[in-house]
């Protein structure tokens, strides 16, 4: 498995350890940073998708890549990775916020996942570890459609939603109670109607690092609830699933100072972001431990997976 960075606005650069020892390719992507950071109209988006095509063109396909990208105000740079994807897959989401919004006319860091969803290539769509935005104000626009239809799958962090469609939809929370804390046991029970899915198909993990507590990640955004160990058991489920089939990976929600291009944006950097007090040093220290612990996990879990799946498959 390759580890590669698209550089869109330095936060991962500031982490030498973790470029030194493990990344494998960096593109500088810093041009596209302020005019796609948060939002941007789907014109634009579509050109940097090029963009992107034509930088990893040079880049073998026959190994899966965990990507870095930097802050989860750019969470929609992964609907460009999942289209270029030709095979069908599983969509795994861990990110604490649902990112589901439709009905907006410009693509968002909070709407990628509705487009994401309808792609023909994505089977079906597990989120997990959410607890923000689900069932306020803006559960009107979730789709409500694919959720009742089981196409998207939720795994709350700690609760159940209780407003609005909520209480028709299943959706069991990580955690049995607030207290305790969730382990691969318990994800594996949560799965239970879709082992036969996620051995089927290979999975994509998308991860923002935003669903973890404040004490474990520094992002831009609302922190979650989830520890890192949690965050690790949801990983170890979802491999022992889908037998470590892992077809790619991308991990955002490292922070980094905001800069943006256009009035929009800087409205929506005012008005979304939660207003802190950050080190920009310490952040980038606490995020690349992080980074290298989660990357060792994908890395090691993925490999026994497969080995695992192949002596079953050799007894059967």
């Amino acid at each position: 498995m390759r580890v590669r960075v698209l550089d869109l606005d330095g936060s991962v650069m500031a982490q030498p350890e973790l470029l030194r020892r493990c990344v494998t390719s960096v593109h500088d992507l810093r041009r596209w940073g302020p005019r796609i950071r948060l939002s941007c109209r789907f014109r634009c988006f579509f050109r940097f998708q090029a963009a992107l095509e034509k930088t990893l063109i040079c880049e073998p396909a026959i190994a899966p890549y965990v990507t870095f990208y930097g802050s989860g105000d750019f969470h929609h740079v992964t609907l460009a990775l999942l289209r270029r994807i030709r095979t069908p897959f599983n969509l795994l989401v861990v990110d604490n916020h649902p990112d589901w919004m439709r009905g907006v006319p410009v693509l968002h860091c909070g709407t990628w996942l509705h487009h994401a969803a309808q792609l023909p290539q994505v089977r079906r769509v597990f989120h997990v570890g959410g607890d923000v935005d689900f069932d306020n104000a803006y559960r009107w626009l979730a789709p409500w459609a694919q959720l009742a239809n089981e196409k998207i799958k939720v795994m709350p962090a700690i609760r159940r939603y209780t407003k609005g469609k909520w209480t028709g939809i299943r959706h069991e929370p990580l955690r049995p109670d607030r207290q305790t804390s969730a382990v691969s046991h318990r994800v594996l029970k949560l799965l239970r109607n879709d082992l036969d899915n996620l051995a089927r198909w290979p999975l994509y993990v998308s991860l923002d690092k935003d669903v973890l507590t404040a004490a474990d990640a520094v992002v831009n955004w609302d922190s979650g609830h989830l520890r890192t160990q949690e965050v690790e058991a949801v990983l170890q489920g979802f491999f022992t699933a889908s037998h470590g089939n892992l077809i790619g990976m991308d991990v955002t929600g490292d922070w980094s100072p905001v800069n943006v291009r256009g009035l929009y944006r800087r409205y929506l950097d005012r008005v979304e972001h939660p207003v802190m007090k950050v080190d920009s040093r310490a952040a980038a220290r606490r995020n690349e431990d992080l980074n290298l612990r989660l990357l060792s996990f994908v890395l090691d879990r993925t490999s026994s997976a497969r080995r695992f799946g192949a002596e079953r498959t050799t007894v059967a």
